[in-house]
């Protein structure tokens, strides 16, 4: 019995060797696949993705119903999916047709959010498919499983209105290859999420307007050479040159700072003030304002041009950065260390009600 098992393992070898290296299964794009190999090959996908995304929790910071969230989902589509998937009412180019797999057009009915989730921010091995640009940013893909979630109910006008700002944005008839609208004049791409007058199209991006010159040029230039993560904000940042960072930052910090955030469906704002104002010396929680606040008209900006200003932003931005800055990817930005520092001792509870009181300290808020 022994000498027959020894020699079923020699004659897998021996077989697994020559097919190894004679390669006969033919791994051509131009030619398909043997009968049931894909559907074999795509039920695998279909259950791994299923598997894993289980258990997965959709993070209480996340509304996948926002429009906000939404229409960024849909801006990052734009930059990232349409080349490959095409997008509502916009056909593929003819060049991923001859893909193998081919990508295909999407639908809702695909996956449900938490697996959009998963493949957004997983990939697919030996598909083409990418893993999430920002690869430890944990909380962006949610934008894209948000889109994609409600995929179905995007006409062409819908979707250009969502990703780009305007309907008849995508001058073409189906996916071109060499950029979309605003690539010569990037301050127009920063549009699509941060809005024309720099409010962030109510929820869609961070406010941005009334920004020092300095703090905007020192992020997107770590957004550029890969020292802040961003799925969102690589990619575009990347192609950036000095005179373009320079152009974005100078014309978002002429713009008026009439902030006022959206917040969150929970957390204190009172005890967020507490916290912001005073910190916590028993909880080693240093106060915000000392950093963050203290000059402007209205004493809600940052007393210094490396330091951004936070009061009126949305709840959503600011629980997200806290937890970037607690949990990771820390940027690798001057006085970043020091954030990471602050943001070290901040339970969610704390990170949720700070999120809660900067949300409502816009200019239009009286106190």
């Amino acid at each position: 019995m022994r000498r027959y098992i020894l020699g079923s393992v020699a004659a897998l070898a021996v077989a697994g060797g020559a097919f190894f290296f004679l390669a006969p299964y033919n791994i051509a794009a131009s030619v398909p696949h043997l009968p049931g190999v894909a559907s074999i090959l795509h039920g695998y996908l279909g259950n791994a993705v299923a598997i894993r995304a289980i258990s997965l929790e959709v993070p209480r910071q996340v509304d996948l119903e926002d429009p906000g969230l939404i229409r960024l989902g849909a801006g990052h589509f734009a930059t990232g999916c349409l080349t490959c998937h095409g997008g509502p009412g916009i056909p593929r180019n003819p060049v991923v047709e001859g893909m193998r797999p081919e990508p295909p057009m999407l639908t809702s009915e695909d996956y449900d959010a938490k697996e959009f989730y998963w493949i957004a921010r997983h990939g697919f091995k030996y598909t083409g498919m990418p893993a999430w640009p920002g690869e430890k940013r944990d909380d962006e893909p949610w934008a894209l499983a948000a889109f994609l979630n409600e995929y179905d109910n995007f006409d062409r006008e819908a979707f250009e209105i969502a990703a780009f700002g305007e309907a008849d944005s995508y001058d073409s008839a189906g996916v071109r290859f060499g950029g979309l609208p605003g690539a010569i004049k990037p301050e127009l791409a920063c549009a699509r999420c941060h809005g024309e007058d720099g409010l962030g199209r109510e929820g869609t991006g961070p406010k941005l307007a009334g920004q020092s010159e300095g703090w905007l040029t020192t992020v997107l230039t770590a957004y550029a050479e890969g020292h802040r993560e961003s799925g969102f904000m690589e990619p575009l940042a990347a192609p950036l040159g000095k005179e373009a960072i320079s152009g974005i930052a100078a014309r978002f910090a002429g713009m008026e700072p009439t902030w006022q955030g959206r917040p969150l469906p929970f957390g204190d704002p009172e005890r967020g003030r507490e916290l912001a104002e005073q910190g916590s010396e028993h909880d080693d929680i240093a106060s915000c304002a000392a950093c963050h606040e203290g000059a402007g008209a209205d004493g809600r900006s940052s007393k210094r041009a490396d330091t951004p200003r936070i009061a009126g932003q949305d709840g959503y931005w600011i629980y997200n950065w806290l937890k970037m800055y607690r949990d990771g990817p820390v940027p690798e930005t001057p006085r970043a260390h020091l954030m990471q520092a602050a943001a070290k001792p901040l339970s969610d509870d704390d990170i949720a009600d700070l999120a809660a009181w900067y949300a409502g300290r816009g200019v239009a808020t009286s106190e």
